[in-house]
């Protein structure tokens, strides 16, 4: 009698218009990152070509909380939405036919406004029409859909593969084109009710962030950290800051040089590229709430500089195989990848507890910046390791990665501060209102 009211209770918080992000996932989010940089390199034919267009993508990403003002202020949320997703289709249609390096650059920064624009207002249409009890139930199923359509789109890149990848972007470009049609279903933001939401969306322990993507896709909070610089200089947040720019740096530029890596130096067909990019992304899903748990248990700095330990020994592995190229190196090249992802939900759940705790200009603004950096670091590692692997070879790129993780490990044991937050009793001592920010890691719309 109570299965048939469980099922019910599960798709009240359903709504059709989650297709169109399920859709996005699947093509922006799974097709995309593998896609884009085998089209780039075959095209231009330079490591740094393919870092210069990923950077112009994740750029983007910094532009668009602009958009998220301008939905609120006008109420245009759906026409956002649906404007976003046709610009973005045209866009990815254009690139697969351009040839022109600057074209490319401006079409991926299109791209990547187009995107996290969709990414933002989706929050939008359900904290601004639905009562907070609701919240965390809806977002999190628009997020299952996302991540579920991620995880399907690398497998359908790893199906297109017999086929040309402009030919693949195209199908991409399609698929996009077709999400317009649930996100006309959007729910109609009522214009009298912009700006009576709380500004902090984490407010009364509801917030909701975006987990790693391939590329490192991030979630935007409204930035009005840009202001606080002066009052986080010199305390343990901001050297954290500097530590979390460094564990992202160099971990971006192995996300976007992979496909290329395993192409250009192993020759791995596509569709075996996809297939390892499915398998670990689709199992990492399933860690998010495991790493709550650890991080809870044994505190957030202990989990971090332990995962950012492991990440390394794969960082290194990754390094030896790519220099030595010797017998069963194809394999275990795929399984250090494969340790890299699935370290990221432990990474990103740990690093936004100790920005809650940390930040001493409130949640909200400390979490602007948090994702202010991610983002940055995405675009500087992006870029950087292209340049590298271009100048020096992809060992050269993976070097750097293995640097960066060496670096921050370094400032962390530094860090006094963080040595005494390794305690489990110290860790309890913080505000349980700043706990909350795991909740923001463990659900996830996209894919970093």
């Amino acid at each position: 009698m109570d299965r048939p009211a469980i099922g019910q209770a599960k798709h009240r918080w359903v709504e059709p218009w989650y297709l169109s992000y399920a859709i996005l996932g699947c093509t922006m989010g799974g097709m995309f990152p593998i896609l884009i940089p085998l089209l780039a390199v075959k095209r231009f034919n330079s490591a740094c070509h393919v870092g210069l267009v990923m950077a112009a993508f994740n750029l983007g990403g910094l532009i668009a909380p602009v958009f998220g003002n301008v939905a609120d202020r006008y109420g245009i949320h759906r026409e956002l939405l649906v404007s976003s997703l046709i610009i973005t289709a045209i866009a990815l249609s254009v690139l697969s036919f351009a040839s022109t390096f600057p074209v490319w650059l401006g079409l991926a920064m299109i791209q990547g406004i187009g995107v996290y624009v969709v990414a933002t207002v989706g929050n939008l249409f359900i904290v601004e029409v639905h009562p907070k009890a609701e919240w965390d139930e809806r977002i999190g199923w628009l997020q299952t859909f996302n991540s579920g359509g991620q995880v399907s789109g690398m497998l359908l890149a790893a199906v297109l593969s017999q086929i040309d990848l402009r030919t693949s972007l195209l199908i991409a470009s399609g698929l996009i084109t077709a999400a317009v049609l649930p996100g006309c279903l959007t729910p109609q933001v009522a214009h009298e009710t912009i700006g009576r939401r709380p500004v902090n969306i984490c407010h009364n322990r509801h917030c909701h962030l975006i987990q790693e993507p391939s590329h490192f896709q991030v979630n935007h909070l409204r930035l009005k950290a840009l202001g606080h610089f002066n009052s986080i200089h010199n305390t343990p947040f901001e050297h954290f800051m500097g530590v979390w720019f460094l564990c992202l740096v160099g971990s971006s530029a192995i996300y976007t040089l992979y496909p290329v890596l395993m192409q250009e130096a192993y020759g791995i067909g596509q569709n075996l590229i996809a297939l390892s990019f499915a398998v670990a992304m689709g199992i990492s899903v399933f860690l998010y709430a495991q790493a709550g748990h650890w991080t809870h248990r044994l505190g957030p700095a202990r989990v971090l500089k332990s995962f950012m330990k492991l990440r390394l020994v794969a960082f290194i592995g990754f390094f030896l195989m790519e220099v030595h190229h010797f017998g069963g190196s194809i394999q275990l090249i795929f399984l250090s990848f494969t340790v890299v992802v699935l370290c990221w939900p432990f990474l990103i759940v740990s690093a936004t507890a100790l920005t809650a705790s940390l930040s001493p200009i409130g949640e909200g603004e400390g979490m602007g910046i948090f994702c202010a950096v991610l983002a940055t670091a995405c675009v500087a590692g992006s870029a950087l390791g292209g340049l590298i692997a271009t100048q020096w070879g992809y060992h050269a790129a993976i070097a750097m990665a293995v640097l960066t993780e060496v670096t921050g490990l370094i400032l962390m044991h530094k860090m006094k501060y963080l040595q005494s937050m390794s305690s489990i009793s110290n860790f309890y001592e913080i505000p349980s209102r700043n706990f909350s920010k795991l909740e923001c890691s463990i659900k996830k719309i996209f894919t970093c």
